[in-house]
């Protein structure tokens, strides 16, 4: 047959979305048209690339991903959503994968995902096909193990290594991760820059972290890496309550990796650890930094345990809030840095500049960011709200403890995941700055210990979900809610096997990326 191939526009203007493209070929001597079954692809809602590059894909820690045109509540569900594909690593993944489309890599173009282990190894996948890695790059000295979870008494098993989420600065093509590692029977922490391209050390990389008083074995960087101000920012708390360690926050210059700011919670005292469950150090739009801190001494002028703070870009304390109870809770081991900090979007009214955040105590913190209160001995009615006993289950053996997470924002709506409970969402009033006193709406299903880290995935304002991974030692799994009405869950997979805790599952470009122990699962359409 002779097939007439010149019949159709190769100059075609798309919209932003997902599109099936349809070939059609005339047969010339009988006109009939052949028409192909169709092919998937994805048009980016504009010119720039979109990228995923740090922990929950924004500084103000929000979740949301508002770009998202491909994935929806309508094809959201088990008949046309699934597990694509998955790519082996070599240890747990607590770091979220990070993601940059469109990147040129040493052998092509790809879209690429980042992911990050416990084995102190760094992984760049393509993002659409399972393969081998682009590259693999092993932050182990010459001789270093990773650090036994025995020798450290740490609630990480059975290895430390990279724990902290990595954070990527798609400008100069670096990713910057914090390593663990054992050395002579020595814990070194270092800052490692590593081009996205290739995976290999940047200049003056890496170094090792240290400072006055720093006492490594002690220590665990679990939040999340933050890039703001020219800075790399990296918190450290403790692996569990085995003294002596401190709260840290350090800055390193992201373009020297030199040192220009150390910060400790409890200079005078101890304790104080910044772990907030794995949540990301959060930046504002002026740099300025914030966290939660957790049990152990406070005094209001050198110490602050148990306490929100806000510090400027060179690492100088602003402002900060510690509830009334502070003695109590820390007592009691009622971390309020069980939990991480929220900065919610500029608001219109009385409050513009809101954190909202919650601990293990049974209360939600609303704070104005312009002034977060401070102390009062009696009372916290100087701060904007607090919601009590609202968040976290009744049934388990971590009840009554209630928040190991940072809540998500989308169009007014928090989202919480609190321990043994369901999934709830919360109205935030944009004129007054108050949330509901109770949920618009809830799940059904219980997170068990020690409930999830919720993320949004949005077309805008519209085709709003709500994502979360369900941990557990042997049958983890990710969940799907209507973001308008979490009652509604639209997704749940299979069993994933063993998790890490508090992960957080990364959408973009149509497709969904989960890190376990010892996979990357890749879910999509």
């Amino acid at each position: 047959m002779q097939l007439n191939t010149n019949v159709f526009d190769t100059n075609v203007a798309l919209s932003a979305g997902a599109h099936v493209i349809k070939v059609q070929a005339k047969d010339a001597s009988s006109g009939v048209v052949y028409t192909s079954s169709g092919s998937n692809i994805t048009v980016s809602s504009s010119g720039t690339a979109l990228n995923y590059t740090t922990w929950k894909n924004d500084n103000g820690r929000t979740g949301q991903q508002r770009k998202e045109t491909i994935l929806t509540p309508a094809n959201v569900n088990s008949n046309t959503f699934g597990l694509l594909f998955s790519d082996s690593v070599d240890g747990y993944v607590f770091a979220q994968p990070l993601y940059l489309a469109n990147q040129t890599m040493t052998n092509g173009v790809h879209n690429v995902v980042f992911v990050a282990t416990e084995h102190d190894s760094v992984y760049a996948f393509d993002a659409d096909q399972a393969g081998s890695p682009l590259w693999k790059t092993s932050l182990l000295p010459s001789g270093a193990t990773t650090v036994p979870q025995a020798l450290v008494h740490s609630t990480i098993f059975p290895e430390n290594g990279v724990t902290g989420t990595p954070v990527i600065d798609p400008s100069t093509g670096t990713l910057y991760v914090v390593a663990e590692t054992l050395e002579n029977n020595n814990v070194v922490y270092r800052l490692h820059a590593l081009s996205v391209i290739t995976g290999k050390e940047q200049g003056g990389s890496p170094v090792v972290i240290n400072a006055s008083g720093w006492q490594p074995m002690e220590q665990n960087q679990r939040p999340g890496l933050l890039l703001a101000n020219g800075n790399v920012y990296i918190a450290f708390g403790s692996h569990g309550d085995v003294q002596p360690y401190h709260g840290w926050i350090f800055a390193y210059s992201a373009a020297s990796l030199a040192q220009v700011g150390v910060w400790n919670v409890t200079p005078t005292a101890s304790e104080g650890a910044i772990w907030m469950a794995g949540s990301g150090l959060a930046a504002d739009s002026s740099g300025d930094i914030y966290a939660m801190t957790s049990n152990g001494n406070w005094n209001g002028t050198s110490n602050f345990s148990d306490s929100f703070v806000k510090l400027s870009p060179n690492l100088t304390l602003l402002d900060y809030f510690t509830p009334y109870n502070r003695a109590t809770l820390s007592a009691n081991d009622q971390d309020v840095g069980s939990g991480g900090v929220l900065l919610v979007p500029n608001q219109s009214g009385t409050f513009q500049h809101e954190i909202i955040g919650c601990g293990k105590s049974p209360a939600i913190y609303v704070l104005n960011r312009d002034n977060m209160g401070k102390f009062q001995s009696s009372s916290n009615s100087q701060i904007i709200q607090e919601v009590d006993g609202k968040v976290g289950g009744t049934t388990g053996t971590q009840a009554p403890d209630s928040c190991f997470m940072t809540p998500a924002f989308w169009q007014q709506n928090v989202y919480f995941m609190g321990n043994n409970d369901v999934i709830k969402a919360f109205k935030l009033n944009a004129s007054t700055g108050l949330l509901s006193t109770t949920p618009s709406s809830q799940g059904s299903y219980v997170f068990g210990f020690p409930g999830a880290q919720p993320a949004v995935s949005s077309n805008g304002s519209s085709n709003g979900i709500v994502w979360a991974v369900e941990y557990s030692k042997t049958t983890s799994a990710l969940h799907a809610f209507d973001a308008t009405n979490v009652s509604k869950e639209l997704y749940r997979s299979g069993s994933l096997g063993a998790g890490a805790k508090w992960a957080v599952p990364t959408v973009i470009n149509g497709k969904v990326y989960v890190g376990t122990a010892g996979k990357l699962f890749v879910f999509g359409p």
